[in-house]
């Protein structure tokens, strides 16, 4: 639906806008989230703990405020991002806690 009306040109209606935007977001919020997975989550930071854990937390419950709550998605569908979102930060939470292994 996004990609189609762009080729169109500029959206010119609200609604498209929005979508757009939406889109534009969640892409940028989630390579954010892939690139710092496999930046620094895969060596252990803590910064990168708590890059993901914050800005995907704060995605995660504005999707379920703003679109599954009102009912534009439905609950089923609507809950397993965010049910990942919250299995990923408890494996990363036992994987931060860890003491490091020496060798």
């Amino acid at each position: 639906m996004v990609i189609g009306d762009l080729a169109d040109g500029a959206p010119d209606t609200e609604l498209a806008a929005e979508s757009l935007l939406f889109f534009i977001c969640v892409t940028v919020l989630g390579t954010q989230a892939i690139f710092v997975a496999v930046v620094m989550n895969r060596v252990n930071s803590r910064l990168g703990y708590w890059l993901n854990v914050v800005v995907l937390g704060v995605v995660d419950v504005a999707f379920l405020v703003l679109l599954v709550v009102p009912g534009h998605v439905d609950l089923i569908g609507g809950t397993a991002g965010p049910v990942i979102w919250l299995l990923a930060t408890v494996c990363a939470t036992m994987a931060i806690r860890r003491e490091p292994v020496s060798t």
